[in-house]
């Protein structure tokens, strides 16, 4: 089939467009276009025929029918071979399709949108242009994003689009219009009210290639999640290294954990769990508490903040071999502080958007499918848990009991939190027994042990675990409760002068 040298324009996102019109015309295309896409090409004295002057069909319904008529999709349709019948019928070939689609992830991420204007901010025609010209990538082009318009540009000019670049631009094409589809989907799905809907359509535009993964020989990339806020996955790099998997894991951690806490908190994290968790009045002394509650482990640490990093957080940071930090914001001095960290190579992250506590799925791949979870969790009211031993908690330390769990969700099962002032103590961390957790967190707060809260990410299968806690002088405990030797788990506790309280809350982190 001979070159058509006719380009069909379609486009809501028209950045770009008048230029790269202009170059179609002065490398000999003739120029259709949708009566939007005409107006504004016409404004810029671009020669260009509309379609509803190509069909003989004015756009009907408002413009919710331009495109769909056999004169458009036959000449983008067309093979070789069909030069007589669309000769006969009147049609010109078609061998360019410019288009993109209505802004519908744009429009529904307004505050308050109605659903009315969502639903029709579905694109139809622009789907059908675009799916068919990616069909007919053998003869026909399609752009769909105007970052591509000066490499098609100069291929014109050099003689015509290669075949490797047709398919590379329709691949580029169904990626596009199956993440329109994906985002459609999941809007309707949402306002259904299905949290776990009945199939998963995911749709995330890679965001980086990664460094590596888990391991050298491992390769990785970050896929972006369009509306997360406040995440890992939007941050930006402010200074350091290029990133890894293991960055961003541990990165993800850090921040999950500084997000639980409305006053200003400092979390350090080693290997995804939290080895040292802190609030106060100010971040820089929630760091100081966090850093020192175990600082061997905090050694070549990763650090969230739920604040900005002022210069003397950063301050105090510049003394500590640490990895990377990620908060919402930094002073201009702290910024300068933190890039000259071991010679620039430590990671500073800036979050951005709007901080949540919201933190939407949780995804796991296993072998021959995918596991989903929903992330909520239930208001921490301390004081609504039931006491079951002779001594009674204290205010404080229904406090510590609050900031335990608030921490211990996020700390790989088996754990023990050991708290004390709203800053943990002594951490027991992906342990296979309770009673082993609670000898490493004992034995990481050391003297600190003595008068501290314990929170248990899971009931006490025997008393061996209060029995431990009580050598360590812990002198009160959280845990769920539910296992059938309770009533001697709470004897352990009442031998050794420990206030219980039962949560009815499992915490477990796998």
């Amino acid at each position: 089939m001979p070159d058509g040298r006719r380009a069909i324009l379609s486009v809501s996102d028209k950045r770009g467009i008048s230029d790269f019109a202009r170059g179609l015309v002065s490398v000999g295309y003739t120029l259709l276009a949708t009566d939007g896409t005409a107006k504004a090409l016409r404004a810029e004295g671009v020669p260009v025929e509309s379609v509803s002057e190509y069909t003989g069909q004015p756009e009907v319904l408002g413009g919710r029918v331009k495109t769909l008529h056999p004169k458009i999709f036959a000449g983008i349709l067309a093979v070789e071979g069909s030069e007589a019948e669309l000769a006969r019928l009147g049609i010109a070939p078609v061998d360019l399709v410019v288009a993109n689609l209505y802004p519908f992830e744009e429009t529904i991420a307004k505050p308050n949108v109605s659903h009315a204007e969502a639903i029709e901010n579905i694109d139809i025609g622009g789907v059908s242009l675009i799916r068919a010209g990616a069909k007919n990538a053998a003869r026909v082009a399609v752009v769909v994003r105007p970052s591509r318009y000066a490499e098609v540009l100069q291929a014109l000019k050099s003689g015509g689009v290669p075949r490797a670049l047709r398919e590379a631009l329709a691949l580029e094409a169904f990626e596009y219009t199956s993440g329109y589809d994906a985002s459609i989907y999941a809007y309707l799905a949402r306002r259904a009210g299905a949290r776990l809907p009945d199939a998963l359509r995911l749709a995330l535009p890679k965001a980086a290639d990664l460094r590596y993964g888990e391991n050298p020989y491992q390769k990785a990339a970050l896929y972006r999640e369009p509306a997360a806020r406040a995440g890992v996955g939007d941050a930006e790099r402010l200074s350091g290294k290029e990133l890894s998997y293991n960055n961003l894991i541990d990165l993800d951690a850090a921040l999950r954990v500084a997000l639980e806490f409305d006053r200003p908190a400092a979390v350090i994290v080693k290997h995804t769990n939290p080895c040292g968790v802190a609030v106060s009045e100010g971040l820089e002394a929630a760091y100081r508490e966090a850093h020192s509650a175990d600082p061997v482990s905090a050694y070549g640490g990763v650090v969230g903040a739920n604040r900005p990093v002022d210069v003397a957080t950063a301050r105090s940071m510049k003394g500590h071999v640490l990895d990377a930090v990620i908060a919402p914001e930094y002073d201009p001095e702290a910024l300068a502080i933190l890039k000259g960290k071991k010679k620039g190579a430590f990671l500073v992250m800036r979050t951005r958007g709007e901080f949540r506590g919201d933190h939407g799925l949780d995804m796991v791949h296993v072998l021959g499918g995918v596991l989903l979870q929903t992330t909520d969790f239930p208001e921490v009211r301390p004081a609504a848990w039931k006491v079951v031993t002779r001594a009674k908690p204290t205010a404080d330390q229904l406090r510590d009991m609050g900031f335990g769990v608030r921490v211990s969700r996020y700390v790989k099962s088996n754990s023990i939190v050991l708290s004390n002032g709203e800053r943990t103590v002594g951490i027991g961390a992906g342990q296979m027994s309770r009673v082993d957790a609670c000898m490493l967190a004992c034995y990481k707060a050391g003297k600190a042990a003595k008068g501290s809260v314990a929170v248990s990410d899971a009931y006490f299968p025997f008393r061996d675990g209060l029995d431990e806690l009580g050598k360590g002088g812990v002198a009160a405990v959280a845990q769920p409760g539910g296992s059938i030797r309770d009533d001697e788990v709470i004897a352990s506790a009442d031998e050794h002068g420990i206030a219980m309280a039962f949560t009815g809350l499992r915490l477990f982190k796998h």
